[in-house]
């Protein structure tokens, strides 16, 4: 059957392709003007436009119906592998840790490692204030001996075992409260076995002693008294002093007593005149006795009558043997070390006195690492008084 008769017979409208078929109108071929704008198309060309169409038709049924097996088809001709991944095995557990496998504690400020030699055990302190030791005044809290007889320098000592024979070496580290980094540099370094004297002038000062106390740091007050070169060298308000009478020196005193609670008594390292003068101590010796606390003599003056004046009122009393950091090199401070030791073989204990120099600190704790080994022992001062000979 002819094209034409086919297309007659399906009543193919070609006017509804005029839309569609804008294209055509523009095509022409070379030099063909006669086909113009609104005359009808030749058969022939509808003819092929319309096989195209069926030929499209026919094209997308095809697709419609093959597609899927075409798409398996073409996919199967790609060459592939199949690899089987194992899974991974768990992690190896950790075996539990024995009692003799546990790491030891990491040192932190509350509870510092013990030093090599020296006892394992914590040593924890009395917390202050302990009711019935205090008394209320102007000045502050004050201590006061207990009704049944207990006595602050014994109730805030440091425990140290009285069974413990080796001769003893005490550390005072004096001065300390003014300068809050130096202090705190101190309390983070030094081992709780060596006791701490502070200032009556510090800011707070009843916060360090109990910071000190907490590491297990004995503590002292270093009272501010006359030195000898008064007053070119002045030692700070309210210092003893021996142009002053006993009533005024006694209330000075219990000025720096009232800063603080749980210290077990009193030094100073600047009163190289007044711990000279039997007039100027003798209050203050009386003093130390009516409230139980103890007295260290630093012998900033050598002709010091402190400690005599204590022994004959029966007030617990301890020396200073050395300053084992006036000369700061480090050669220097270890001799001073080494001195303390043999007064300690000889007369059964010894006190050094020491400022909170980061060299004083580096030198104390090189030492103290193998102490125990040469047979002495660390003591807070509390554990030397009245038997230094």
């Amino acid at each position: 059957m002819k094209a034409p008769a086919l297309l007659g017979r399906l009543r193919f409208d070609v006017r509804g392709l005029r839309p569609g078929l804008g294209w055509l109108r523009r095509f022409r071929r070379n030099g063909d003007s006669a086909a113009e704008p609104g005359k009808p198309l030749s058969k022939p060309l509808l003819a092929a436009v319309a096989l195209v169409a069926v030929a499209g038709a026919g094209l997308v049924g095809w697709l419609a119906l093959n597609g899927g097996a075409t798409r398996e088809a073409w996919q199967a001709s790609i060459p592939s592998a199949t690899v089987a991944v194992a899974p991974l095995p768990p992690p190896p557990q950790e075996p539990k840790a024995t009692a003799s496998a546990v790491p030891p504690p990491v040192p932190t400020d509350a509870a510092p490692l013990p030093l090599p030699g020296a006892p394992a055990a914590a040593v924890t302190l009395v917390p202050a204030p302990v009711p019935g030791l205090v008394e209320d005044s102007r000045n502050g809290p004050l201590p006061r001996i207990a009704q049944d007889g207990r006595k602050p320098w014994q109730v805030y000592a440091r425990p140290f075992p009285a069974t413990d024979k080796r001769p003893r070496v005490a550390i005072v580290m004096s001065d300390l409260g003014l300068s809050g980094v130096t202090t705190g540099n101190a309390l983070a370094k030094l081992p709780p076995g060596i006791t701490l004297a502070f200032l009556p002038y510090a800011e707070r000062l009843d916060d360090w002693v109990e910071r000190a106390r907490t590491k297990g740091h004995e503590v002292m007050l270093s009272v501010p008294m006359e030195p000898l070169n008064y007053p070119r060298d002045d030692p700070g308000p309210n210092a003893l002093l021996t142009m002053l009478g006993p009533d005024r020196n006694v209330e000075r005193l219990e000025w720096s007593l009232g800063k603080a609670v749980g210290y077990v008594g009193i030094t100073s390292t600047t009163g190289s005149k007044f711990t000279a003068s039997p007039a100027a101590m003798q209050p203050v010796i009386d003093a130390l006795k009516a409230r139980g606390l103890l007295l260290v003599d630093a012998r900033a003056n050598p002709k010091s009558v402190a400690g005599p004046l204590a022994n004959l009122a029966g007030v617990p009393r301890a020396l200073g043997d050395r300053v084992i950091d006036r000369d700061l090199s480090r050669g220097a401070i270890d001799d001073q070390l080494r001195e303390l030791e043999e007064i300690a073989k000889t007369n059964g204990a010894a006190v050094g006195f020491a400022s909170p120099y980061p060299t004083t600190i580096e030198r104390l704790n090189l030492w103290l690492t193998a102490l125990a080994d040469r047979g002495i022992a660390l003591a807070p001062v509390s554990a030397v008084v009245n038997i230094q000979k």
